[in-house]
Formats: structure tokens, sequence, C-alpha cells
């Protein structure tokens, strides 16, 4: 009889989030997928390629070591007669510990062994990945629907009942910096000798990866030493700064300026004349992609407020004010080249999935035709890399069925979260999720956008993005964007597919003609907060006071920077328009997050398209 295999892999989203860097979220992301990818691989062998539900791969190379194919944590696979399901996810097993073993040995051979605890930092490696199974008898193809169902359920109470055993690991040293969760195997001696200075910062970070006061468990060690050698930034991730600095990245990447690649080039030397190793600061090694003008350097180097923390880890030779000083004004000069003032510190993390899934995996009664959804998922999660990457110039963390995890430049943040959108309707559109009788209805995807300073901590700005997912899974088939400046309470915005995303372009395009002063919004917010807390008999009246006091505001704001008398009408009809269908304060939350966007696109020098935009 064959029966229906679910095996899950373990913990996911706090492994993931437990991420001090980018180089942490990216390693810790990219490997749970290659264990999942082992664990479908060893399964597949034992049962043959055509047995796979889950991950929906089309051929055998998908699931190879280092493949661009992202696979979830869930594997799915019904198991022929004859075969013992319980053997079978013994094979799988085995073969995600053993890719697990070869991971954690690759890493663990770059750190110096000195003060590297490395018989604790194996045993938490080996308890790090909670491996669960189950099986339902499945007897027929009729049956099929019936046996995932059991399967499920069976899953369902697996996950309830767990079974705690005694740590190998425990011990008295100080707890990861990162999540708390673990011992650090880093011997406390260390940080001693770079206390005393027998060791500096510079040598500890070059040979354990981690800062002076920086405790990290075994797991944590994994992330920052863990290589994938296949893609250009195998040696290391993009730092926040980095992707901050991606419009101008793009604003350059095609200039063949002759005096800004003079000013960068002094820039590095008056770096390395100060004793900054730059070796450090390269996001390339070896032959790759490289910018025309700024090379192989991380982005970060063009925020003065960068320069303070390099020139900090800098041996002092007593000329370390002057050193800085010098340094800020080559890259005051790079940026005048560019035609640009100082940049700005934000960028977007872009987290986004699946509506409805468990509706349209319930449709599909019949295993060719839950194989037929898992491969149109995976035809998603295959194109994701080239619409984030390709189209849009961003960095792909994560992509396993309708889970997308993504760095974005800020300029091209919306964009790709609506060209991920479409895609996923286009390849999900084969299957229906409603009834029969009802409109047809297919699965759609949420998107949530979270925008954070660049040296606000990382897992932060990955809470605020996950916030903005669920805001945006609140009404599904919806775009949420949270802005969260240094200054003042997060901005939030949330609408549905072709309302939110089309209005942020037609007001991005408004504050880039300059045809809406930047102190409208603000005003407008002001106005809103007079409808908090009012008697319902009161709020008819007071809504009409506060609409036509709305409309006084951008009557009389001049556009242009005082050099147009007043608003267009054109774009003042438009502005009320909106008042009439959304509340004031929503319309102004999205006036001061396009604000932002269009600040983003003009440091990118995109073409501005009077014609483009939203609702007319």
């Amino acid at each position: 009889m064959a029966h229906l295999l679910i095996v899950t892999l373990g913990p996911i989203q706090d492994f993931i989030a437990a991420a001090r860097r980018t180089r942490d979220l990216w390693f810790g992301s990219w490997m749970l997928s290659e264990l999942s990818k082992a664990t479908a691989q060893s399964i597949a062998r034992e049962c043959g390629f055509e047995s796979l539900v889950f991950p929906g791969v089309s051929e055998p190379g998908e699931l190879g070591r280092e493949s661009a194919t992202s696979v979830a944590n869930k594997i799915v696979v019904r198991v022929p007669a004859g075969k013992d399901p319980a053997a079978v996810a013994q094979r799988g097993e085995a073969g995600m510990r053993a890719r697990l073993e070869e991971l954690r040995d690759q890493a663990f051979d770059s750190i110096d062994p000195l003060f590297f605890e490395e018989r604790p930092a194996k045993a938490q490696v080996a308890d790090l990945i909670e491996f669960s199974w189950v099986s339902a008898p499945a007897r027929g193809e009729e049956d099929y629907a019936e046996a995932r169902r059991r399967a499920e359920s069976l899953l369902s109470a697996r996950k309830n009942t767990r079974l705690w055993s005694p740590v190998t690991w425990g011990s008295e040293a100080p707890k990861s910096s990162i999540d708390g969760e673990r011992e650090s195997v880093l011997h406390e001696d260390l940080f001693e000798k770079v206390k005393n200075g027998e060791i500096s910062a510079e040598q500890m970070r070059k040979r354990y990866g981690v800062g002076p006061t920086e405790r990290l468990c075994a797991v944590g060690l994994l992330k920052r030493h863990g290589v994938r050698k296949s893609i250009r930034h195998g040696h290391r991730f993009l730092s926040t700064g980095h992707l901050a600095a991606w419009p101008l990245y793009h604003r350059t990447k095609n200039l063949i300026d002759p005096a800004l690649a003079a000013a960068w080039s002094l820039y590095l030397e008056t770096l390395r004349q100060g004793g900054v190793d730059l070796h450090d600061q390269e996001i390339i090694q070896g032959p790759g992609w490289r910018h025309p003008i700024l090379g192989v350097y991380d982005g970060s180097l063009l925020f003065e407020n960068r320069l303070a923390e390099l020139f900090k880890e800098v041996a002092d030779t007593g000329h370390r004010e002057e050193d800085l000083r010098a340094a800020r004004n080559a890259l005051s000069e790079v940026l005048r080249q560019v035609d640009a003032g100082t940049p700005i510190p934000y960028y977007a993390i872009l987290v986004a999935d699946g509506d409805h899934m468990g509706k349209a995996i319930e449709r599909q009664d019949s295993f060719p035709a839950h194989q037929g959804l898992s491969q149109a998922l995976d035809r998603f999660a295959q194109s994701v890399r080239t619409i984030v990457e390709g189209d849009h110039g961003g960095e792909l963390v994560y992509a396993g069925g309708d889970d997308v995890l993504a760095f974005v430049p800020l300029h091209r943040a919306v964009a790709c979260a609506q060209a991920l959108a479409n895609k996923f309707r286009e390849q999900l559109s084969g299957f229906p999720i409603s009834k029969k009788g009802e409109p047809i209805r297919t699965p759609t995807l949420s998107a949530g956008i979270g925008i954070s300073h660049f040296m606000d901590p990382l897992r932060g700005a990955l809470h605020l993005a996950r916030k903005a997912e669920k805001l945006a899974k609140e009404k599904r088939d919806s775009l949420a964007v949270i802005v969260d400046k240094r200054s003042g309470p997060p901005v939030e915005v949330k609408g549905i597919w072709g309302t939110l995303d089309e209005r942020l372009k037609d007001y991005v395009t408004l504050h880039r003609a300059d045809q809406v002063p930047d102190g409208a919004a603000y005003e407008l917010r002001e106005l809103g907060r007079l409808l908090d807390g009012t008697d319902s008999g009161d709020e008819e009246n007071l809504k009409k006071l506060v609409r036509k006091e709305a409309e006084r505001i951008l009557q009389r704001k001049q556009p242009k920077h005082g050099e147009q008398e007043k608003i267009d009408p054109h774009v003042l009809g438009r502005l009320l328009k909106d008042l009439d269908t959304s509340s004031i304060p929503q319309v102004a939350d999205r006036l001061i997050v396009a604000r932002l966007l269009a600040q983003a696109a003009d440091e990118a020098g995109e073409p501005l398209n009077p014609e483009s935009g939203g609702p007319q």
C-alpha cells in the first residue's frame, strides 16, 4: 500500500530572524533551504523523483547542492507500495544531517581554534534542526485527498507533542548576544585578552568574526562563517549601508565620468593612508560584477556617519582626527561630483506570502493535481530571483513556494512587490479556490515592505517588514508599507493591489514634479487627528468641517518651492477625490511615504514620466 509522507524541518522563522548582520540572515535562510533540498533529494532517491509533491521541481538537478532552487521546510512525497515510510523518512534525515555537518565543517575550519570550544559547538549544531515526519496510507488515487488530510492532522498533533531531552552542551558561559538561546562557544579568555590589549579588536574580528563584546553560540558562528561559493557575494553579504546606497549605485552605474572616478580613487587612497583596511570593504572577490566607478566596494563608504566607525577600528597613531577630516572632505567631493547631497540612509526589506494557499491545496483532490500546484509554486519561486535581482536590482534572500524575503532598492520597492504579485497571480491562475457557482477566484500574493534606517538593528528591521506583511494579510491580495524614520512614529499605509500601489506611484510623480509641497502631508495629518475621540453625534458635522479645512490647506499651498502660486487644478482635483474615498490621515500618510520614495527615485536618477501614476 502506498503512503503519503510529510516531513518538516524546524525551527524556521525564529532561526532566520536571529540575525545581527545581513550575512547572518542570508546564510541562515540559504542553509535551511540547502537542508530541505538534501532531505528531498535523499527521499527522491529512495522513492523516485516522480513521487515528490513538494518541492515541485521539474528535474533532479534543481535539488543539487548550491543550485539556485530554494526549497521550503516542508517535504511531501507519495511513498510507493512496498516501501516503508519510516525508512524513507530516516533516509531523508540522514541526507539532511550529512549536509548540515558538511556546512558546519566548512564554517568551523575557518575559525581560529585557539579560543574556540569546538566540542560543544558541534553538539549545538547537531541539536539545531527538529526533524519531524508523519505518514498516512493512501489506498488509491481516489483516497489521496483523504490521506493528505489525515497526514496533516497527524502532523499538527506531532508538533504539539514534542519530546524535550536534556541538552549535551549546556555550560555557565554567557549566552549568545544575538538571541540569548545558546551559550557562547568562544572562550572568555579571548575577551579578556582583547580587554587587556593583548589582542586587538581587528584581530578578533578577522579570526572569529565577532566584535569585542559579541558572544556567539555555534549557530551564530555557523551563520557568520558559512560560505556559499556559487554567487558573486559568496564570501560576504551586503551591508545595510550598501542597501541604503543602492539609489546612488543605480545613478552612477552607466556613467563614464573621469572627474567622479578620480574623486573616488582619491577618497579610497585617503582611507588607505588613514589606516583603513579596504580589503574588508570589498563585496566581491575574484571575477564578477563590479561597478564602473565605485568598483568592488561596499556602498556604506558613501555615508559620512560610517567613517567614524571605520576609524575607530584603526590603531591610534595620533592623527586619527586629521585622517577622519581628510576622509570626510574626500567623500564630500565624491558626492559633489555625483550631484548628490547626503545619501538617503534608508533601505527596504520586502516580505511576501501567498493568500488562500490552504484552500488551494484543499481543492487538489488527486496526486497529479497536487503535484501540478506544487510545480506552479516552483515556477513562481524560480522567477523571483529574476524579478528581484535582474529587473529591480535587489538581492534575494529566500524564495521557496509562496514565501519571499528580499532586500530591494528603495526607489524600486513598490514596483518589485507589484511585479511579484502579478507573477504569482499568473502562475496560480489555473488553481481556483472558489466553490462551484461562485465567481472564480485564484490564490493571490500579499506583500509587506519595511523601510528602516541602515544603522538600526537588523532584527528590528526584519520585525518591521514582517509587521507590514501581516498588515497586508489582513485584507489579502494587498500591499502594506511601513516607514520607520528616526524622527517621529512609524508611518503605515495599506491597500489592495491596484489602489495603494497606483496611488503611491501617482504621489511619487507629483512629489518629483514638486506639485505637492512637503508640508501639506503633515498639516493634513495633524488635521485628521481632530476626529480622534469625537462623539458619534458630532462626528458627521466635524468630518464636513475637517474636509473643508483640508481643501483650504491644499488650495493655499504654493508648489515649486513657492514659485507657483497655487496647486495645479488637475492635481488638486485628484487629491480631493482621494480625500472623498479615504480618510484624511490615510491620504496624509500616503503622501509622507511617497515623499521618501520620490527622494530615492531622484537620488537614483530615475526618469520622470509625468504621464505615469494612478487615479485621475
